[in-house]
């Protein structure tokens, strides 16, 4: 059985690329700091970059997923939380809009792993 990585190294990707930038996001930047992610703060518009493109790849695992399991709520979600997270990037940098997108795709990764792994038991028996 193949498992789709996708949708959890987008979330993941992402909220480390929201860690690398320490004038954007306070909470990631303390964060990110702590990991000893502020080198990157010389490159944050290639990280912002890489993180709209973490959050797409995110929408595509989740979307892998779905064809996987046919649950349509993660997939909501995940649409839900990736327009949140670009919208906030590139309209008004909102972190009252982006933190809760980048919660809602770390658990759309969770729940899709947890659907994937009742599914794969189903298909067994």
């Amino acid at each position: 059985m193949a498992t789709n990585i996708l949708d959890k190294v987008g979330s993941i990707g992402a909220l480390v690329a929201g860690a690398a930038v320490p004038c954007c996001f306070p909470f990631l930047s303390l964060v990110g700091s702590i990991l000893g992610l502020s080198f990157l703060a010389p490159y944050e518009t290639y990280v912002l970059y890489a993180m709209q493109v973490f959050v797409v790849a995110a929408l595509i695992g989740a979307v892998v997923a779905y064809l996987g399991h046919r649950k349509l709520l993660p997939l909501i979600l995940g649409g839900l939380s990736v327009l949140a997270v670009l919208y906030s990037l590139n309209a008004d940098m909102n972190v009252k809009i982006l933190y809760p997108g980048l919660a809602g795709l770390m658990i759309v990764a969770i729940w899709n792993s947890i659907d994937a792994r009742r599914c794969a038991d189903i298909c067994r028996k």
